[in-house]
């Protein structure tokens, strides 16, 4: 590390790096805060994470039982992403001398996921000499606001934008704004984008993670039952991509019957909410798509509560850490996982430093969205956290408000 380098960070919405901080609960974050953080004097690495939609080979030491159905559902149920994610954007429009100061804009920064998301964005950028400021902004799930955040960014000149989206259709006039500035746009998180005004995108592949997580629980219920869906907020990208995947793949498996769909927006009280209502509905539940670990909390309390945990199927969730200790408390309801990583955020400022120096990118990157078998699962589990932390690259392993 050399020796006085600071990387400035500006934000609503900090997040600092803690050695041994506790659980990151829903964060409350302060306002007009200015910190810093130690940086090292080498740029990131370059190397971009993969160029094309993750694949479904297994992320785990053992085998998958289920590849061979996975490889026929991805055949049948591919990534509506893949044809444009593919091509090279040129990047020498955006090419840029440093010391850089990159904008983020996120849509919000409530829940756990973003948390870690956001610190693992700040910490990429603190490794890189050549990124001199960060400025933050915290839109709270206001598309508007987002808009002005985006417009203050362009005022301010920063070299290039990262944003995670509240609604990437309604910020396409802005995001053309900022490209017509000279300021290259990187769309972060869980939902690609082909608009205009977007660069290019670092993404978890919501698509593939429904197709992954649907065709285990299919195989799970040797293709017979009746199940229900709990996806994100309705009208998110992440939220129509899982519906659209797992509707691709109940069409492989005739004798599935879903029996209803509702929006669990990532919460495990509402989640729970809404599983009581369908336990009082249907007598009986075979199964349950649920991509997420929170909702999927909420799921099973509701189920274990009334006495018929034992009916019910629960597919793969993420590596929310609730859910990964419930599953290593619950073998027999455990059936693996699908990598949902806050670490995605790493590989959006790679993207943006590579454009900034004129090296060429793919327009789609993707992390995440492989399968992780229930012994590799719930190996994954920390005892000591909270249910709010997420495994991460953080140095301490945690972050604080």
């Amino acid at each position: 590390m050399r020796a006085g380098r600071r990387l400035t960070i500006l934000a609503v919405g900090v997040l600092t790096v803690s050695a041994c901080g506790s659980a990151a609960s829903p964060l409350p974050v302060p306002t007009n805060v200015a910190t810093t953080l130690p940086a090292s004097s080498a740029p990131a690495s370059s190397a971009p994470a993969s160029s094309a939609p993750a694949s479904s080979a297994p992320a785990s030491s053992a085998a998958d039982p289920y590849a061979a159905a996975a490889a026929a559902a991805a055949a049948a149920c591919p990534s509506p992403s893949l044809a444009s994610a593919n091509r090279t954007v040129t990047t020498t429009p955006f090419t840029k001398s440093p010391p850089w100061t990159i904008g983020a804009a996120f849509g919000e920064e409530a829940d756990s996921w973003t948390a870690f998301n956001v610190a693992e964005i700040n910490y990429q950028a603190s490794k890189d000499s050549r990124i001199a400021t960060m400025l933050d902004s915290n839109a709270n799930f206001v598309v508007t606001k987002q808009v002005a955040n985006i417009q203050d960014l362009i005022t301010k000149k920063v070299s290039g934008i990262i944003y995670l989206p509240v609604d990437d259709g309604a910020l396409t006039a802005v995001l053309q704004q900022a490209v017509a500035a000279g300021i290259p746009v990187v769309d972060e998180g869980n939902g690609f984008a082909d608009h205009a005004g977007i660069t290019a995108n670092a993404q978890i592949d919501n698509y593939v993670l429904g197709r992954e997580v649907a065709v285990r629980l299919m195989e799970s219920l040797h293709g017979k039952g009746q199940i229900v869906s709990i996806i994100p907020i309705a009208g998110t990208t992440a939220a129509t991509l899982q519906h659209d995947a797992l509707q691709c793949v109940l069409k492989l498996y005739p004798g599935i019957t879903l029996l209803d769909e509702k929006n669990g927006d990532w919460d495990t009280a509402k989640s729970k909410t809404i599983t009581e209502a369908w336990l009082q509905r249907f007598p009986k539940i075979d199964g349950v798509f649920s991509p997420s670990g929170l909702m999927s909390h909420g799921v099973v309390e509701a189920f274990d509560e009334v006495g018929r945990l034992n009916e019910v199927t629960m597919s793969p969730g993420d590596e929310s850490n609730g859910w990964l200790k419930w599953i290593a408390t619950h073998p027999a309801k455990n059936t693996g996982l699908i990598l949902f990583p806050p670490t995605i955020g790493k590989a959006a400022v790679t993207i943006m430093t590579n454009i900034l120096s004129g090296t060429s990118v793919p327009f789609g990157t993707w992390e995440g969205a492989n399968y992780v078998d229930p012994t590799d699962a719930a190996a994954l589990a920390n005892p000591n956290k909270g249910d709010d932390w997420w495994p991460n690259d953080l140095p301490g392993g945690d972050v604080t408000p």
